[in-house]
């Protein structure tokens, strides 16, 4: 609570087979847990990591990661629950709601196919709509629908010449608007910035972050808090527009409401 406003921070965490924290329970991998092809143990499991993520104050976890895995080069197929989009899609929904219903926030990742040219978790993918539709797009759907997952991660590679991080098209017209998501965006770690100047796609910083909060981005995830100087210009020189900041806002707020970190002063 000890903010400029006095509005708590929400505690976050990776928690895709167990809290990355000492003295956590490890439990197998998710391409393990996707090999039993039992959705009631996926959620017995996940409930167990959801206790112990509450026991230590986590009220977000950077989980699951729901990419469905069509080039075993890439570097994270382990943490995926495989290559089919229906396993995929009831496995992420078995794990998401355990942690929702006892007031945690999942956030499905990484949205959306991460796996670019070469396996690479950055590089572009080259799909149509169909073909994302069909095979990427369903289990994110069913995590936020049926799961109640109240954020979502954008992902590194970039789709349709955009940064995911940056496009419109995912973040808002589908996402927030087809999908009717109310929670809110954040990006992977790093990825507002580095991500958006790899794709070429940026001038600098401050250029990405204004691409990627008018986009639909709520959330920018870095690794360190004194990157924030790199971000901030943009917010206070005009080029986001004030209504982008407040949707971003408001987004956020109304996560931290619902998990009871504070009161909500407008509830009457």
């Amino acid at each position: 609570e000890q903010s400029r406003l006095g509005i708590p921070i929400i505690p976050f965490d990776e928690a895709l087979h167990g809290l990355v924290r000492s003295g956590a329970t490890a439990f197998p991998q998710a391409i393990g847990l996707a090999a039993t092809w039992n959705t009631a143990l996926t959620h017995e499991v996940a409930a167990a990591i959801a206790t112990e993520c509450r026991t230590r104050g986590i009220r977000q976890v950077l989980s699951p990661v729901v990419n469905v895995a069509t080039d075993v080069r890439w570097g994270r197929t382990e943490e995926t629950y495989g290559e089919d989009p229906f396993l995929v899609s009831e496995m992420g929904v078995a794990f998401v709601a355990a942690f929702e219903k006892r007031g945690i926030v999942a956030t499905p990742k990484h949205f959306v196919a991460n796996v670019g040219d070469g396996g690479r978790d950055s590089y572009p993918i080259h799909l149509n709509e169909r073909g994302l539709r069909e095979t990427h797009l369903p289990p994110f759907e069913a995590c936020l629908q049926r799961g109640g997952a109240r954020s979502v991660m954008t992902a590194y590679n970039s789709y349709d010449g955009r940064p995911c991080t940056a496009n419109d098209w995912l973040l808002r017209d589908l996402l927030k608007t087809q999908w009717n998501f109310p929670g809110f965006v954040i990006s992977d770690a790093g990825a507002t910035g580095g991500a958006n100047v790899l794709h070429f796609t940026a001038r600098d910083y401050a250029d990405a972050t204004a691409q990627s909060i008018t986009a639909g981005l709520d959330v920018i995830f870095q690794t360190d808090y004194t990157h924030h100087l790199l971000f901030a210009p943009p917010f206070y020189d005009g080029s986001i527009e004030t209504p982008a900041v407040d949707e971003a806002v408001t987004r956020v707020l109304r996560a931290k409401f619902d998990l009871g970190l504070f009161e909500n002063p407008y509830a009457d």
